[in-house]
């Protein structure tokens, strides 16, 4: 199984057409479609399937997809572990965030990198926890730092913890219930959940619970944070935060948190990356970087 096997199929699979994929690579059609063809004979089944509408993907090829974009990345990053290990602090690191650890932690942790490695180039995501779970699997990712619901990660990540972090409830200046002190209270509400860590509907239910209430039956399910804090501050919703954005960026949107009296659980945040992969070591000095940060904003 060849490099440029591996190129081609990923262009094929990116572009969803021979076409694309060669203008994408700079060769010609049937250069990609001989490469991919010696690929399926490799493999021994075929990849991709051309009709008049375009081009699909088999079964294996669907299977095969992620697989293929990790062989490429790994390859990528013994690259760059050798040519780190060769010539010093060079190479490339993949990182995402949350959005309240991008407002607090990144700043401190990224200066302190710059000033040890100015050479590393570093491509930083500002995402929600699924989308970057899904980019850590097929190896676009080299790590995230992101707030994690405790006991819910998948057994093939791995979770340094760095500090946990409350929720907080937010709602607008001028919501008729933000004067409200009970969950109770709010529990007819429409509430609108950014998806900043693994929050949804049944994120919800453990709020109230111990109080003997289901979840809401309204719930808008978000994948931006920025998104939920514009909503909630435009409308009379009820949105779940993490405590940093409280200070951050409550007053910027026009919210106000209610100060309900039941106990909020806590989220943690952790640099979360693929069990049983080894980061280079660009990628290990920034997991240093970013949990000395993180032990000075707690101090």
């Amino acid at each position: 199984m060849k490099p440029n096997q591996l190129l081609a199929f990923v262009a094929v699979v990116e572009q969803m057409s021979i076409r694309g994929a060669a203008r994408t690579l700079g060769i010609s059609q049937p250069a990609v479609t001989k490469i991919v063809r010696e690929l399926e004979r490799e493999v021994g089944a075929p990849l991709v399937e051309r009709s008049v509408k375009g081009v699909r993907l088999t079964t294996c090829g669907e299977a095969f997809a992620p697989r293929a974009r990790l062989l490429l990345a790994d390859m990528r990053r013994a690259r760059d572990e050798i040519a780190q290990i060769r010539d010093g602090a060079t190479g490339q690191v993949a990182v995402a965030v949350s959005t309240s650890v991008a407002l607090t932690v990144l700043p401190a942790a990224f200066k302190a990198y710059h000033a040890r490695l100015p050479a590393v180039d570093v491509h930083f995501s500002e995402a929600v926890l699924p989308w970057m779970l899904a980019r850590l699997r097929d190896g676009q990712l080299d790590l995230a730092v992101a707030h994690v619901i405790p006991g819910t990660l998948d057994a093939g990540f791995e979770a340094i913890d760095l500090f946990p972090v409350q929720l907080a409830v937010g709602v607008r200046a001028g919501h008729p219930l933000r004067h409200a002190q009970s969950l109770r209270e709010l529990h007819s509400a429409e509430w609108v959940l950014p998806g900043d860590g693994e929050l949804g509907r049944e994120a919800v239910a453990p709020l109230f619970s111990p109080i003997g209430l289901t979840a809401p039956a309204r719930v808008i399910l978000g994948e931006s944070v920025t998104v939920a804090l514009g909503l909630v501050g435009h409308m009379d919703l009820v949105g779940l935060f993490v405590e940093p954005l409280v200070e951050l960026t409550f007053k910027h949107h026009g919210l106000c948190r209610v100060a309900v009296r039941e106990p909020l659980p806590a989220l943690h945040v952790c640099v979360i990356k693929l069990r049983g992969r080894r980061l280079t070591p660009a990628a290990q000095h920034f997991v240093e970087c970013v949990q000395s940060a993180a032990t000075r904003a707690q101090a």
